[in-house]
């Protein structure tokens, strides 16, 4: 059955089922850098090659790959052998699509690696870990993944093909490869996908792909690795992010009292050490355990056991770790530690997260993977927030991923709530506004008219003017129904679709600094041109990456406080390409090295 009659009959299904909230997938891929991602093509890489795609950020490592179209994320994957996977879809290098207007399939994502040489080994093996779907959209029969080996008279041959289906637990393929038509110096293998290129549609993750010499059995029936399998969630209990002067004298009611830390032994030693350390603007101030360097844990095999968690006793949280003199804005800087064999492949074996407390409250990760909205006139959601402490809202936060077909043009009304047991009581504020789409993943910030003074519980959202769906950005992988309130006309119900609505209130005493945050010009590097260092300044926490004009990811480097030098003295004179990630969006700046 061709793809857009499934597509329709699955949409009028979900018509009769939910007639009035809906989610769409998304059409674009914010998340994805806008940058070349081609590099030179002059180096020649020995065994073993190794990529998991556990590092923090959206490119591929241009030392290991030539080409690359794929989104490398921590979100659309279940139960990963390690974190972080490499996804293909329908979106080009840039996070668009390859065709908008496109209905049918065609050839889609491309990972290339670089040259191999392969030429003084007698057989080698080929391993990677599949999955389809995951929490994205499933591919159809006429969508597929594909494996391809370039042989020595330069043909590119297919080793491997998997139709489209529905989400299952990661699978592992494993090639030999004895044949003199592969084992040359200039081998190369590629992954591409088949999909519906107008979209972000029929998803395929997939995982530590090695390549390296066969001597016996166990090089492929093991990875002989332990890993982290997902990000380490907030240390907050109901929030991902809240206001410092929310937080500071209540600490002991919004820090959770552990986190789950999930661990995959893949077939390595069970000896496991953990710990995590606290900064702030670069000191160290909190490691758990509270007691010893590193908790000793026996981490039985994944096919015994699934996913390890810390549970006798759960991973604990200090309220003590988190303090500081500041009066305002605070970011925590996190990182996890697991302590493996020798052999083990150290690259998934420490895991950097963020605990931010900004002017904003927020559920979200910061990240969307399917938008949100309600086909009826008149409808409402609302978004329940608390606060600690009497407070003046200045502004909400939204993120409208880009649809491509724009609603732009049309009037929602934004309301706050008081709480009536519970759920939205009365209207305290309104005003009208458009949906403002981003292609970076900012959030657009919305001022209100007028400061509100509030107390105790609120809402946040909106009341709908038409009965076109608004597409609010939608976090799966965080859940907040609880939270999440929509009414379309029979009273006050929690939103059906599990995740997080993309609405972010900024509560302040301080005028705001900014009326939108997409404004670049307080993100300053000086001096530009330089020699062997620069400032970053006007961001107090993030990820730098530092790019070659061709694409190649140079540094990469955590920001953690407002204004700190960076140290580029080893970079050859030239100029760069410096990409800031970070919670008020994405940022390219062009850096001169003299």
């Amino acid at each position: 059955m061709p793809k857009v009659i499934i597509c329709l009959i699955i949409f009028f299904k979900l018509i009769q089922l939910y007639p009035q909230e809906l989610i769409n997938d998304l059409k674009t891929n914010p998340y994805t850098y806008d940058i070349k991602k081609n590099v030179e093509k002059n180096s020649i890489l020995s065994i073993p090659f190794i990529d998991d795609f556990s590092y923090d950020f959206s490119n591929v490592n241009n030392d290991l790959w030539e080409i690359s179209s794929v989104f490398v994320n921590r979100s659309y994957p279940i139960n990963p052998p390690t974190i972080g996977v490499a996804t293909f879809d329908g979106l080009n290098q840039f996070g668009r699509p390859y065709s908008i207007n496109s209905t049918i399939d065609g050839n889609a994502d491309t990972l290339l690696s670089k040259a191999i040489d392969l030429s003084a080994i007698n057989t080698a093996y080929f391993l990677f870990y599949y999955q389809p779907q995951g929490i994205g959209d499933m591919p159809q029969i006429e969508d597929s993944i594909i494996l391809e080996f370039l042989d020595n008279n330069l043909n590119w041959n297919i080793i491997w093909k998997k139709e489209g289906t529905s989400s299952f637990d990661f699978k592992k393929k494993v090639f030999l490869i004895n044949s003199s038509d592969y084992l040359h110096n200039n081998f190369r293998f590629r992954f591409r996908n088949k999909a519906t290129l107008s979209g972000n549609f029929d998803h395929w993750n997939l995982d530590y792909v090695k390549l390296d010499e066969f001597n016996t059995s166990l090089d492929t029936s093991s990875l002989n690795d332990v890993s982290f399998v997902y990000n380490i969630s907030s240390y907050l209990r109901r929030y991902s992010q809240m206001p410092w002067s929310h937080f500071v004298n209540y600490e002991n009611n919004e820090l959770k009292d552990s986190i789950n830390v999930f661990l995959r032994n893949n077939r390595s030693s069970i000896n496991v050490g953990y710990q995590y350390d606290v900064y702030n603007k670069g000191s160290l101030v909190g490691h758990y355990p509270t007691l010893g360097n590193v908790r000793n844990e026996t981490v039985l095999d994944y096919d015994s056991i699934g996913n390890f968690l810390f549970s006798s006793p759960s991973v604990s949280v200090s309220s003590s770790f988190f303090n500081s003199n500041e009066v305002d804005s605070v970011t925590f800087y996190i990182k996890h530690i697991i302590s493996t064999s020798i052999s083990d492949f150290k690259n998934n074996d420490t895991l950097k997260t963020f605990q931010r407390f900004y002017s904003t409250f927020s559920y979200d990760d910061g990240s969307a993977e399917s938008a949100y909205g309600i086909n009826v006139n008149g409808a409402k959601i609302a978004y329940q927030f608390k606060l600690n402490h009497p407070d003046t809202l200045r502004a909400v936060q939204m993120f409208f991923p880009e649809m491509l077909d724009s609603v732009s043009n049309l009037v929602f009304e934004l309301t706050i709530w008081d709480d009536f047991q519970g759920k939205p009581g009365n209207i305290l504020y309104s005003q009208d506004v458009n949906p403002f789409h981003t292609e970076n993943g900012s959030f657009h910030t919305y001022e209100l008219n007028s400061p509100l003074g509030l107390s105790g519980t609120f809402y946040v959202g909106w009341k709908q003017t038409t009965d076109d769906v608004l597409n609010l950005g939608l976090d799966k992988n965080i859940i907040s129904n609880n939270y999440m309130f929509y009414n379309s006309g029979s009273g006050w119900n929690n939103s059906q679709f599990q995740g997080s609505w993309m609405i972010r209130p900024i509560v302040s005493t301080k005028e705001i600094f900014l009326s939108n945050y997409q404004n670049r010009e307080f993100v300053k590097i000086y001096p530009n041109p330089c020699t062997s260092k620069f400032t970053l300044s006007g961001i107090d926490n993030g990820i730098l990456n530092i790019y070659s004009l061709q694409g190649k990811l140079i540094k990469n480097i955590t920001i953690d406080s407002e204004s700190q030098f960076i140290f580029i003295d080893d970079l050859v004179p030239s100029v760069y390409i410096l990409h800031l990630s970070c919670e008020l969006g994405y940022f390219v700046k062009k850096l001169i090295v003299k």
